[in-house]
């Protein structure tokens, strides 16, 4: 895979590694590449101006300034810093350090804002577990702005105490009118989509069957957070819980979430905290069924997102390729073994 890496710098500025040197964008196009497709990449990239630039509110090179700019006109403090953890030419993830604190920012495409309305309304309901909202704003480029003031933790500790909170918040989230701002998780669908991909085989029945168990299961339909990682809870010092990123997020059968968060960290302990922490508890839930669904969902999901990069132009991918690995994934999921299988008073099989 080749890249071309688009650095904003002082031109003149001290280059420490001898074997580098600062080369204005024209030269570099008018010289002969080591390969051919060199040439091409830095000719389409510098095609419509001088700096490089690709389509999409953040394919340039400009907008960590306005960013930085945004950010210090809503806090009302100096950005000293911005740290990129997600970027890409439709969307960023950034922390901004500030001399009033630290700052989150996500530049998001307005199909994807619902995560922002989404945050703000569970934080309404439980203050001590989402990220607060200090300003969202739609731009003229078609995206939307969100910052949000940070949440104290460490990610992937004590995930009892994040099962037992994801507990009490699906029960405290089905007083709260979240399911008018959440779409309901079509799993028919979900699983229509795995049963073909797997094609005419026992784990295509199993699929199927699961999932058909999960949709008639008596348990009751909340928020799930169908991207539940261990990295993206947060627990401080006095084991507060914090859930981060939440975009992926439906109304449905509330264990589906907790089945998400088992399967990706393997932890036997997690699923029995969950069902005590229910009020009344959860008794007789079938894991294995739970968790098949969860990762027909999980890769679902990811493939639209993988169909939207494609139709935006964002990654070139031989589609049967990431078929056969989405494939194996599923049947890998349906074979093998069950974080919450072996567990005193839950089914066996």
């Amino acid at each position: 895979m080749d890249w071309l890496v688009a650095i904003a710098a002082t031109y003149g500025s001290a280059i420490a590694d001898p074997a580098f040197q600062w080369r204005p964008l024209d030269t570099l196009e008018a010289t002969a590449a080591v390969v051919e497709y060199q040439q091409w990449a830095i000719a389409r990239a510098v095609r419509h101006g001088e700096l490089p630039v690709v389509s999409g509110p953040f394919g340039n090179l400009s907008w960590p300034d306005r960013a930085r700019a945004w950010i210090a006109s809503v806090t009302g403090s100096a950005v000293e810093s911005l740290t990129p953890y997600r970027v890409s030419a439709h969307e960023v993830v950034v922390g901004a350090g500030c001399a009033n604190g630290r700052v989150y920012c996500k530049g998001l495409t307005r199909e994807r804002a619902a995560e922002a309305r989404l945050t703000r309304i569970l934080a309404a309901i439980e203050p001590e577990s989402f990220a607060r909202t200090l300003a969202l704003e739609d731009r003229d480029d078609g995206s939307v702005w969100w910052l949000t003031a940070a949440c104290n933790g460490r990610s992937g500790e004590n995930l009892n105490r994040v099962a037992a909170a994801l507990a009490r918040i699906q029960q405290r989230v089905l007083a709260g009118g979240v399911s008018r701002e959440v779409p309901r998780l079509d799993l028919e669908a979900a699983a229509r989509w795995a049963s073909e991909l797997v094609g005419e085989s026992r784990c295509a029945d199993a699929v199927g069957r699961r999932c058909a168990q999960v949709m008639r299961a008596d348990v009751p339909a909340s928020w799930i957070p169908m991207d539940l990682d261990p990295t993206n809870v947060l627990v401080d010092d006095d084991d507060r819980v914090r859930f981060i990123d939440v975009d992926d997020s439906f109304l449905g059968p509330a264990p589906l979430a907790m089945a998400t968060l088992a399967t990706r960290c393997d932890d036997k302990s997690l699923c029995r905290t969950y069902e005590r922490s229910w009020s009344p508890a959860l008794v007789g839930l079938d894991w294995i069924a739970f968790e098949t669904a969860a990762t027909v969902v999980q890769s679902w999901l990811g493939w639209r997102r993988l169909e939207r990069h494609i139709a935006r132009g964002e990654v070139v991918v031989d589609r049967e390729f990431a078929a056969a690995r989405t494939r194996d994934r599923l049947v890998k999921a349906i074979d093998g073994r069950s974080p919450c299988r072996a567990q005193p008073g839950g089914p066996a099989a």
